[in-house]
């Protein structure tokens, strides 16, 4: 009996849902992206654009902010005009990408030098000629190259900092402000902002305290910059606390000891 009941079930329900699919109105069928196969879904004409290729495979990406307008020819011979806001460029890949937000498009998209045919610089108007030698020499005055030098030229210097700033086992902002005042005076640009500052410190480790008498006796040896400015940035560091940390003291007396011997 109850297998009867069962199948009657059974039954009436399949009956009752062939019969909606059956007179569903076709406007209210829901199509998702899932229902469609690799090929068939396509932009319009006049939003697709080519595949310029991919940012991540950049060998020497470089930060840079700059405001151009271009007239570009994509991979399939498509001509449009785009104010596009820059946000890094590479010189190697594909001879040179530039990626940034279009305009045009509101998205972030990738254009290689090679299919720029003109290009002005929307903040100045100047008319571009080589769009690669351009770039390279915006970066070389930007304060992007700046905080690429104190990366690859001070990393010495830079452990020693933050291992003091981080002995406590915090990094304040009032700490912050000091190593930014004494970072834009060792690399001579008051452009670096502590936003790059952070963004080289976070790619570090924290120095442990071998670490940290290792790369000041680096620093020291090479007489690449003022010490005693170096000795002032750490205690002024220790100093924006009430408290002081018994390792922070232990840097500080261990600057103290090795400038008394130079």
């Amino acid at each position: 009996m109850e297998t009867l009941i069962i199948l009657i079930m059974g039954i009436v329900v399949g009956f009752y849902m062939g019969k909606r699919a059956g007179s569903a109105d076709p406007a209210e069928i829901k199509v998702t992206y899932e229902n469609f196969g690799p090929g068939d879904y396509q932009e319009d004409d006049e939003d697709r654009d080519s595949w310029e290729g991919g940012f991540w495979e950049a060998s020497d990406p470089k930060k840079l902010s700059a405001y151009i307008e271009i007239e570009y020819i994509d991979g399939n011979d498509s001509i449009t005009k785009r104010a596009v806001r820059v946000r890094e460029f590479d010189n190697e890949l594909y001879g040179g990408i530039i990626m940034g937000r279009c305009e045009l498009r509101n998205a972030t998209r990738t254009f290689r030098f090679d299919r720029v045919r003109k290009c002005v610089d929307l903040e100045t108007g100047e008319v571009v000629r080589d769009v690669k030698q351009y770039l390279n020499d915006l970066y070389d005055k930007s304060p992007e190259k700046s905080a690429e030098i104190l990366a690859d030229d001070y990393i010495d210097i830079l452990k020693v900092i933050f291992f003091v700033a981080k002995a406590d086992g915090q990094y304040r902002k009032e700490e912050k402000e000091v190593v930014s005042n004494y970072v834009r005076v060792l690399v001579r640009d008051d452009r670096i902002t502590t936003k790059m500052i952070d963004q080289i410190l976070n790619e570090m480790d924290v120095p442990s305290m071998q670490g940290f008498k290792m790369a000041l006796g680096r620093v020291l040896k090479s007489g690449e910059v003022n010490p005693e400015q170096l000795a002032t940035c750490c205690k002024e560091i220790v100093d924006t606390q009430k408290s002081v940390h018994p390792m922070e003291k232990e840097a500080l007396q261990y600057i103290e000891k090795n400038l008394s011997s130079l």
